[in-house]
């Protein structure tokens, strides 16, 4: 009995190592859910606040990084493929809403 179980358990094991190398073979977008936090905490710090109230006298809006703080946390459930669609879907929305607002396109003339 214990030979089935060692040998299903080889079965699981090889099955998860196929997975993972599966997974290194795409080419997945992926999110740090660390360097999302450093973001975070580095908007929120005295510096960044004090820089954002001189220039612009009111405070360092920081619920952009939260929000990307979050969504970066929610990636890390779902697989690689779901997550890879989830990201490369927000990173074409946060393009689209940049492009939407003023930039500098609408003064310099391309040469």
């Amino acid at each position: 009995m214990t030979d089935t179980t060692t040998h299903d358990g080889d079965i699981d094991s090889k099955a998860l190592f196929a997975e993972i190398e599966k997974e290194k073979v795409g080419d997945y977008q992926t999110c740090s859910a660390s360097q999302a936090f450093d973001a975070v905490f580095q908007c929120y710090t005295l510096g960044s606040q004090a820089i954002n109230y001189y220039r612009y006298g009111s405070k360092k809006d920081c619920s952009g990084k939260w929000e990307d703080f979050t969504f970066c946390l929610k990636t890390k459930t779902k697989s690689s493929e779901v997550a890879d669609a989830m990201i490369r879907e927000r990173q074409a929305d946060k393009e689209a809403k940049k492009m939407k607002g003023r930039n500098s396109e609408e003064i310099w003339e391309a040469r």
